[in-house]
C-alpha cells in the first residue's frame, strides 16, 4: 500500500519563530492511512498471510489498530481490534469502516494488552500487538534509515512521542544499526516526550529508576495514554545512552503547537505528535539544545484522526442527540442488541412512545440499510440485529461519551 519514505520537511516558518535554524518534520502522517504503524502493519500483516494465518488480533489505542484493519482487508484477513475505552472516535470509525471487529476492554492501552494476549492463544489467530511483536520494531526501525538518507548525514537530536515507546526505541535500534554497519560515525540524542498527566518514563529518567505504573494517568492526547511502558527500560536505556532527555508537555501545549504546525508550515497532526514540537522551546531554554544544531522531530499522525476542534466534536455530538428521528432508531437498535424480538414487542418495551405503525417504518428503514434483517418465525416476523447494525452502535457509543 506504499508505505514509508514519507516525506522529510525542513521546517523554515516554524524554525525561524523558535530560533532554530535546521528544524526538519519527519511527517510519517502521509503514510496510507494516517500513522507511522503502517509500516508495523505491512510487515506483519505479510508475515501472517505468508504463514497461512486466518486472523489476525491486536490491542491498540487507534493508529495501530486502523494500520491494521487496513492492511488485513487488502489481503482478504479477518482482523480483530481490542481498544481501550480511552480512545479517538476519529479512529474507531476509521477501524469500523475497514470491516474490523472491535471489542473494548478496559480503560487503558495496558489493559486492551493484556486482553488481546489472552485471545491469541486461539487457533490461527495472528498477535499483532506492536507490544508484543518485535515485528514491528524491525519495521519502524526503518523511520531511522529514511532520516539519515533524506537527510544525508545523522541529525543533532531527534525528538520522539512516547507511550509505549515502541516508536522511539525502533528509531534508536535503527540508528544503533547504522552506526554499526559504518554508515554512521554517531547516533543523535534521543529526546522522549509524553504527556504531563501521563509522563511515567520522565518522572524515571529524572528519579533514574526504572518506570512505574501510574494510578489514573490523564491526557487528551490518547496515542501517548499508556500506565506503564512495555519498552519503557528500552527508551530510559536510549536516552542514557544517548545523553539524550525526557519532557512533560502539558495538553494545552500540545494543542498550541498543533496550530501552530497547522498554520505555519501546513501540517495538521494529532496532538500526540505535535507534542514534539511543543518540547522544542523548553528544550532550547533548558539548554539542551543550541539553535544551529540539526533537530528532527517525528510527527506520527494525522491530525484528521482525533479532532482537536471542540466546536466540531460538540456539533457532531448535538446532531445525535437532537435528531428525534435518528435518537429512536439507535433506541431500537439498541432494543436489538439484546436479542431478537418481534414488531410488537420492541414498541412495548418503547412504552408508547412512538406508534406501533412508526416503530414498523423504523425497522423498514433500517433494514432497507443493513442494520437489521428479519425473518418468519410462527407466522410473525422476527427482527435482529446484523453485524454492521452492531457496529453502528458502537459508533454511537463513542460519540454519547464525548
Amino acid at each position: 500500500m506504499v508505505e514509508g519514505l514519507s516525506p522529510f520537511v525542513r521546517a523554515v516558518n516554524l524554525g525561524e519563530k523558535l530560533g532554530l535554524g535546521n528544524l526538519y518534520l519527519k511527517d510519517d502522517s502521509r503514510n496510507p492511512t494516517g500513522s507511522f504503524r503502517d509500516r508495523a502493519a505491512s510487515l506483519m500483516v505479510t508475515w501472517a498471510h505468508r504463514l497461512g494465518f486466518k486472523k489476525v488480533i491486536a490491542a491498540s489505542n487507534g493508529n495501530m489498530g486502523a494500520s491494521l484493519a487496513a492492511y488485513t482487508a487488502k489481503v482478504g484477513l479477518a482482523c480483530k481490534i481490542v481498544v481501550p475505552k480511552n480512545v479517538d472516535e476519529g479512529k474507531i470509525i476509521q477501524l469500523l469502516i475497514y470491516g474490523s471487529e472491535v471489542d473494548e476492554h478496559g480503560l487503558y492501552l495496558d489493559d486492551a494488552i493484556e486482553k488481546a494476549s489472552e485471545i491469541d492463544g486461539e487457533t490461527g489467530v495472528y498477535q499483532a500487538t506492536p507490544e508484543l511483536n518485535p515485528l514491528s520494531l524491525e519495521a519502524q526501525k526503518t523511520i531511522a534509515y529514511e532520516v539519515w538518507e533524506q537527510l544525508g548525514r545523522i541529525p543533532d537530536v531527534v525528538v520522539v512521542p512516547v507511550g509505549s515507546g515502541s516508536c522511539l526505541y525502533s528509531v534508536w535500534k535503527g540508528f544503533k544499526e547504522l552506526q554499526g554497519a559504518g554508515l554512521a560515525s554517531d547516533v543523535p540524542r534521543m529526546v522522549a516526550v509524553q504527556a504531563e498527566g501521563c509522563a511515567p518514563i520522565v518522572e524515571a529518567f529524572k528519579k533514574g529508576v526504572e518506570p512505574m505504573k501510574l494510578i489514573s494517568p490523564k491526557t487528551k492526547a490518547t496515542a501517548i495514554l499508556v500506565r506503564k511502558p512495555v519498552y519503557g527500560v528500552e527508551v530510559l536505556e536510549a536516552l542514557r545512552d544517548s545523553e539524550g532527555a525526557a519532557v512533560a508537555i502539558r495538553d494545552e501545549e500540545m494543542f498550541r503547537a498543533e496550530r501552530e504546525l497547522a498554520r505555519l508550515e501546513g501540517l495538521f497532526v494529532e496532538p500526540s505528535s505535535s507534542s514534539t514540537v511543543a518540547a522544542l522551546p523548553r528544550l532550547l531554554e533548558t539548554g539542551f539544545l543550541e539553535p544551529g544544531e540539526t533537530v528532527v522531530c517525528i510527527l506520527t499522525g494525522s491530525g484528521l484522526k482525533a479532532p482537536s476542534i471542540s466546536d466540531f466534536l460538540s456539533y457532531r455530538r448535538r446532531a445525535v442527540e437532537l435528531s428525534p428521528e435518528t435518537g429512536m432508531k439507535v433506541r431500537i437498535l439498541r432494543i436489538l442488541a439484546k436479542g431478537g424480538r418481534h414488531g410488537y414487542g420492541i414498541w412495548k418495551t418503547l412504552r408508547g412512545a412512538i406508534s406501533l405503525q412508526a416503530v414498523y417504518q423504523h425497522l423498514r428503514d433500517l433494514e432497507k440499510r443493513g442494520y437489521v434483517e428479519s425473518r418468519r418465525l410462527d407466522g410473525r416476523r422476527m427482527y435482529e440485529l446484523t453485524e454492521e447494525g452492531r457496529q453502528l452502535l458502537k459508533v454511537f457509543r463513542v460519540l454519547s461519551r464525548r
